[in-house]
């Protein structure tokens, strides 16, 4: 059994439900269904999705000393058992999410990122193939000293033979994060991240790319992420599908704990669309899923383009609503 540990950003998803496109105008009362409550961020999310997948998952991260801390760590251990490991933090609230979604609507959030903010990877690595992060563009301390704490940690990993991944999330207008000179942070991270794998929006919104470009951008940037030492680059880019590009077999040879052939993977470029859906449930946590499915593949020594072929697969049964199960 493949073993994964997801580490970063953690929260609570409070989902009301709505039964139509309608938000409710100032002032006005509109009546929506029950809410629901799960655990997002890249924690939660990827936690999911990889126990679904029946990958040997654990999971660290940092909640207040509060009822949305209690309430997140019941549901984790509820799926995950002992294999939580989450830093209690009195000074900070536990992070959350309203997460609006409209029927037939892409959703938004209002984020409040609490105790994320604390956090620095200050845990045991547990896993024995992959560390994956998530989401450094939510986390001030793991970003500090232009992302120390985060070397450090896949430092560790490395030193214990684990390979490691990031992912990030969109960087917000607002956020205090929007001033972080970014470039200097991802050429202190690359070299020790083996497989970088953003979207496309947390790109553009962290180092300030314009939207426009095409393909020709994607590609440019994935090359300029290699160059500054990722293994694997694997941008996701919605409805447009995804990109993947690989460096040399030396470099690769990281990933030699998740048994990959360093052959197989090597100076490799992969365009993959997704396949059409008209019968989309939720998009809530698609990026997450996507991601999750392709580390799972890529745990098991699997090829570049069975990984995302099987990201694919998995997230187009998120969307629909269906049970993620291992395959």
């Amino acid at each position: 059994m493949s073993s994964i540990q997801v580490v970063g950003h953690v929260c609570v998803d409070l989902t009301p439900r709505f039964g139509s496109g309608h938000i409710a105008a100032p002032g006005e009362l509109a009546e929506v269904g029950p809410m629901a409550i799960s655990i997002g961020g890249a924690v939660g999310n990827c936690g999911r999705t990889l126990a679904a997948l029946g990958v040997d998952v654990s999971l660290s991260a940092a909640v207040g000393d509060d009822e949305l801390g209690a309430t997140c760590l019941r549901l984790l251990r509820r799926r995950h058992g002992d294999a939580v490991d989450l830093a209690v933090t009195p000074d900070h609230a536990t992070s959350y999410s309203v997460v609006v979604e409209p029927l037939g609507q892409d959703r938004s959030f209002w984020h409040h990122t609490g105790a994320n903010d604390t956090f620095v990877g200050e845990c045991d690595v547990t896993a024995r193939h992959l560390v994956h992060f998530g989401y450094p563009t939510l986390m001030p301390g793991i970003c500090a000293d232009n992302g120390a704490p985060l070397v450090r940690l896949f430092g560790r990993a490395h030193a214990q033979g684990v390979a490691t991944s990031l992912d990030l999330a969109y960087l917000a207008t607002n956020s205090p994060l929007r001033s972080l000179d970014w470039t200097t942070f991802f050429r202190a991270v690359l070299p020790v991240c083996d497989v970088f794998c953003p979207s496309w929006d947390d790109l553009t919104s962290s180092l300030g790319i314009p939207s426009g470009g095409g393909r020709a951008a994607v590609v440019a940037w994935a090359q300029t992420f290699l160059e500054w030492g990722a293994a694997v680059v694997l941008i996701t880019l919605g409805s447009e599908g995804s990109y993947l590009a690989t460096g040399t077999t030396e470099r690769l040879g990281a990933l030699g704990a998740c048994g990959i052939d360093p052959r197989a993977w090597a100076r490799r470029e992969i365009w993959l669309a997704p396949e059409a859906l008209a019968d989309v449930v939720t998009t809530n946590g698609a990026g997450d899923t996507f991601k999750a499915a392709f580390l799972a593949r890529l745990a098991q020594g699997a090829d570049p383009q069975e990984c995302l072929e099987f990201a694919h697969e998995v997230v187009g049964r998120h969307l629909r609503g269906q049970a993620l199960t291992a395959s």
